[in-house]
């Protein structure tokens, strides 16, 4: 299915970009791969957002996502893995398919977690943020798994039944260490992925471990990892005060284009993002040069 504007992100930005789409008509289709923002979600009271005193993160959060659903919104909760440009449109890519869209707004949030040295440089090169893309082509080899965020444990037990061994490093509190015998819990810290043209192991500690592939999951994964060209400014989208990106069709708001991090900041340049996709939308099609 064709759709207007795609949202990949569905935090307060991303839910306030689709629900404002949606209200002026627009075919409108989000991405969301982590539960609706499970860093709001862990806020126990919020008592600055208008017209809600006092009201937990969670509580906030599932107000938001009811509106979504009645807005008549399409939700994917998939994340995007790849995000091409065809046409004078856009191919957004999930583990399981392909969605296209003619404008995009990236509401993807912030990731607190600094990068590791290497990710960067060996990106497509054994580094990988899904495994069920590219668990496949590590299969019978050693592979480093390294997660953030509780609900990589399905990706890496499916990592798990395609390689031989995994060696996995939890980055978060209260793991479940997981069942398969081919998984090697490593509490020690990740400080390096190394390897020449292509990954060849990691450091963690005083430890060097030999491994062919690392797969990082995040809740956020570094933005230009699926959108090659995207102009980042230290950790940030670079947007103009029309939430413009520097590629023509793709629009930014939330927390994924600065700070303060804020619900109310987030919410307003979801809304900002999608109005300027719109009007986008509306110029191209008729002919006026945007």
């Amino acid at each position: 299915m064709q759709y207007d504007i795609a949202v990949i992100g569905g935090g307060p930005a991303g839910v306030s970009a689709a629900i404002t789409a949606a209200s002026k008509g627009r075919k409108v289709i989000l991405f969301e791969a982590h539960g609706f923002s499970p860093r709001l979600r862990s806020v126990a009271k919020i008592s600055d957002y208008m017209g809600i005193p006092d009201v937990s993160g969670t509580e906030l959060m599932d107000i938001f996502v009811k509106h979504l659903f009645q807005s008549g919104t399409d939700v994917v909760e998939e994340k995007i893995i790849s995000l091409r440009e065809v046409g004078e449109g856009f191919v957004l890519g999930t583990p399981t398919g392909d969605y296209t869209a003619d404008a995009v707004v990236l509401a993807t949030g912030i990731s607190r977690s600094t990068l590791i040295p290497g990710e960067k440089e060996f990106l497509g090169k054994g580094v990988s943020y899904c495994a069920l893309v590219d668990a496949p082509k590590f299969k019978h080899k050693r592979v480093a798994a390294i997660a953030t965020v509780p609900d990589a444990l399905n990706e890496i037990e499916y990592l798990a039944d395609q390689v031989e061994q995994v060696f996995f490093f939890p980055r978060y509190q209260g793991f479940v260490p997981p069942k398969k015998k081919n998984i090697t819990v490593v509490l020690d810290t990740p400080t390096e992925i190394t390897g020449t043209d292509k990954v060849t192991g990691l450091r963690a500690g005083d430890d060097f471990y030999s491994v062919q592939a690392a797969f990082v999951f995040r809740a956020s994964d570094p933005l230009n990892s699926f959108l090659p060209g995207l102009e980042i400014r230290g950790r940030s989208i670079y947007v103009d005060d029309q939430a413009e990106t520097n590629i023509e069709g793709v629009f930014a708001g939330g927390d994924c284009t600065g700070q303060p991090w804020q619900v109310n900041r987030a919410a307003g340049q979801g809304q900002k993002a999608a109005l300027s996709a719109i009007r986008y939308l509306g110029r191209r099609d008729e002919g006026i040069n945007y």
